[in-house]
C-alpha cells in the first residue's frame, strides 16, 4: 500500500458564507414542504366539528341539542352529506348562549398564565403547550400562546414562518426596553395588544417568535450588567410580566412556551406565570435535567426575592411525564417519579404515538386532524391520552379560578 493511500484526504473548509448558504437551502426546503402540505389555501385552516363532537364538548345530550335548534335555528350548523358540521366559532356561540363559557361559569376576571419549561430539548415541551392551548380553545377558554423560543417551533405549529414574523409581533421590544427601542429611533408600542395576532383557531391568539429573540437574551444581560452597582438595579425578571399585565383581563388562559434553557428570559417567563408545567420523559438523563431545572429555577427565584423583595409563588406546579411508550424501563422510572413527587405530578402521562409523529410531518397538530379520516383508531387512542392529560390540567386551572372567586367574594363581604 502506498503512502498516498493512508494520507488524510483534504477536507473542504466551511466558511461563514457556506453556512449562510446552507441555511438558506434548508429554509427553502422547509418552506416548500410547508406550502405543499397547506395546499390549496397555502395557509392553515381548522377542520369542522360533528354534532356528536359538539355535544361532547358542551356536555349536551343530543336530545337537548334538537330542543335548542327548534327555537334557535341559527345554531343548526351546516348540513354536508346528511351531517351537521360546525366551525369552532359556531361552537363558542352555542356555548355562550347556554352560559357554558368558562368566563361565564367561573367569573374569570384575570387570566391564569402558565409557563411550559425545561432545560432540555426533545421533551415534548412545545407539543404540550400547543395541545393544551388548543384543548382549552375548543372548550371556550379565551387563550393566548406566547412563543419565547427563537427556534419558533410553536409559531410553526400554527402555520407561520418565523422568517415572516416581524420583531414587533414578538416579545423582543419588551426585552430591549423602552429606552433602547427609542434610542434606536423606533416608536414604543402603545400596548402589548399590538403584538398579538389571531390564529385560525377561534378564541386562540398568538405572540409569535423569530430568530431575533436570541439578541433579546444578550440585551437583558447587558441591561442587568449596566445597572448592577446602581441604586436602582435592572429588574431583569419583570419585562414579560409587566407586558402581559396589559392583557391579563382579555384572556382566560395565557400559555408561554420557553426555549430549552434556564436563561434570563426563561426566568422572566416563570416569574410572569401563575403556573409552571415541567415536561420530562421517563428517562434517567431527562429526569436529571428536570431535577436540575427545578433546583436552578428555585435559586433564580431566591435571587429575585433577596435582590428585589418579591417572593414568587406558583398557583399551579406540575411535573408531566411525556413521550411515554410504556416500555419496562420507562414504567420503572415513571413509577419512581410519581412516588417521589406525588400530587405534584400530573397522574396521567402524555403518551408517545406514531400517529402524532406522522401528523406532525404533515404540519398538523393532534386536535387538527379529522377523526373521521383514515387511521381513526390509532388517532382516537392518541386523542384520549391527550384529553386525559389536558383534562387534569384544566381541573387545576378551574380550581384556581374557583379559589380566586371565593377570595373576591370574601373581600367584598369584608368591605360591605
Amino acid at each position: 500500500m502506498s503512502s498516498t493511500d493512508t494520507a488524510p484526504r483534504p477536507k473542504r473548509e466551511a466558511s461563514i458564507d457556506d453556512l449562510l448558504e446552507l441555511g438558506r437551502r434548508a429554509t427553502a426546503v422547509l418552506e416548500e414542504a410547508r406550502k405543499q402540505s397547506l395546499r390549496p389555501e397555502n395557509k392553515k385552516t381548522l377542520r369542522t366539528f360533528t354534532m356528536s363532537e359538539v355535544c361532547q364538548l358542551l356536555d349536551l345530550h343530543p336530545t337537548a341539542y334538537y330542543e335548542l335548534i327548534r327555537t334557535k335555528p341559527e345554531f343548526e350548523g351546516s348540513k354536508v352529506d346528511r351531517k351537521r358540521l360546525f366551525t369552532l366559532a359556531e361552537v363558542h356561540k352555542i356555548q355562550g348562549y347556554l352560559n357554558k363559557l368558562p368566563r361565564q361559569r367561573y367569573a374569570i376576571e384575570r387570566a391564569i398564565t402558565i409557563s411550559v419549561a425545561n432545560f432540555k430539548g426533545g421533551v415534548a415541551k412545545t407539543f404540550t403547550a400547543v395541545t393544551l392551548a388548543q384543548y382549552l380553545a375548543m372548550r371556550g377558554y379565551r387563550t393566548l400562546v406566547i412563543d419565547t423560543d427563537p427556534q419558533a417551533s410553536l409559531t410553526s405549529s400554527f402555520g407561520m414562518s418565523s422568517s415572516d414574523v416581524s420583531d414587533w409581533n414578538t416579545i423582543l421590544p419588551y426585552l430591549y426596553g423602552r429606552d433602547e427601542v427609542e434610542r434606536m429611533g423606533e416608536e414604543w408600542p402603545e400596548s402589548f395588544r399590538t403584538t398579538i395576532q389571531p390564529t385560525y383557531w377561534s378564541g386562540l391568539d398568538i405572540i409569535a417568535a423569530n430568530l431575533s429573540l436570541y439578541t433579546g437574551e444578550f440585551v437583558l444581560g447587558l441591561r442587568r450588567e449596566r445597572t448592577k452597582n446602581s441604586d436602582k438595579p435592572f429588574e431583569f425578571h419583570r419585562p414579560l410580566h409587566d407586558a402581559i399585565e396589559d392583557v391579563r383581563g382579555d384572556y382566560d388562559v395565557i400559555i408561554i412556551d420557553n426555549p430549552p434553557a434556564l436563561s434570563l428570559s426563561t426566568t422572566g417567563a416563570i416569574f410572569a406565570a401563575d403556573g409552571l408545567i415541567l415536561p420530562t420523559p421517563a428517562e434517567t438523563l431527562d429526569f436529571e435535567s428536570a431535577r436540575a431545572f427545578m433546583a436552578l429555577a428555585a435559586e433564580m427565584l431566591k435571587v429575585i426575592r433577596e435582590s428585589f423583595g418579591t417572593d414568587k409563588r406558583l398557583e399551579i406546579f406540575r411535573i408531566l411525564i411525556t413521550r411515554y411508550a410504556g416500555r419496562a424501563a420507562e414504567l420503572k422510572i415513571a413509577n419512581r417519579i410519581l412516588e417521589v413527587f406525588g400530587d405534584w405530578c400530573i397522574q396521567e402521562p402524555m403518551v408517545q404515538s406514531a400517529s402524532v409523529q406522522k401528523i406532525g410531518s404533515e404540519w398538523k397538530t393532534l386536535y387538527e386532524v379529522d377523526p373521521r379520516g383514515p387511521g381513526r383508531s390509532v388517532l382516537k387512542r392518541a386523542l384520549e391520552a391527550a384529553d386525559a392529560v389536558n383534562g387534569l390540567i384544566e381541573a387545576d386551572i378551574v380550581d384556581v379560578f374557583r379559589v380566586r372567586q371565593m377570595q373576591r367574594d370574601a373581600a367584598r363581604q369584608a368591605a360591605a
